[in-house]
């Protein structure tokens, strides 16, 4: 008997516990394996990938409700996007996040933001690789903080991600498990 099963029985839970079973076990693995596979030959389920509180320390995803936020004091750092074509001209876009630009898969501004409104569905290079990427327009962008444009990494961020859902846009992970930088982040 584990820890955990002699807690729960000191502290009264009345469970069957002749039916103890672990989720591991042979017989549920199989059935939940089953059932998965069932439900996913039917379409009502699809394989994808999410994002995920990942603690590197821990190695392990951990729930919403385990993650501590705390406001911090950042800094606001600006980034530099040539627009493609035009060599005096470019977009800069404020991040808390600096590491995750490589990451970047759009520049993002609002539709209604008359600033920007022309260079909607153009590209911008990437500083440091070159990689081009799109402008987007979305509501989500607060044209007031900042300079109103937004760098988008969904594979590094909830929000980002969202967006990247709405506009197709490609993921890029850029961290190993450990937490450091991965082969899609260059050299």
């Amino acid at each position: 008997e584990n820890r955990i099963v002699s807690q729960m029985k000191k502290l009264g839970d009345s469970c069957d516990w002749d039916r103890l079973t672990f989720t591991l076990d042979d017989n549920v693995s199989k059935a939940v394996r089953k059932v998965f596979v069932n439900l996913y030959k039917k379409g009502l389920i699809y394989k994808g990938k999410r994002l995920v509180n990942w603690s590197s320390k821990l190695q392990t995803a951990i729930s919403d409700i385990e993650v501590e936020y705390k406001d911090v004091k950042g800094s606001l750092w600006h980034l530099k996007y040539e627009v493609d074509g035009e060599k005096e001209k470019f977009l800069v876009a404020a991040t808390t996040r600096p590491e995750t630009f490589l990451g970047d898969t759009a520049i993002c501004v609002h539709p209604e933001d008359e600033r920007y409104k022309d260079l909607i569905g153009k590209k911008v290079k990437l500083p440091l690789n070159g990689r081009e990427i799109t402008i987007i327009a979305d509501d989500y962008v607060d044209k007031d903080f900042g300079t109103g444009v937004v760098k988008i990494t969904p594979a590094h961020d909830f929000n980002d991600y969202e967006m990247g859902l709405r506009h197709n846009l490609e993921k890029i992970n850029l961290l190993n498990t450990d937490g450091s930088l991965n082969e899609n982040a260059g050299e």
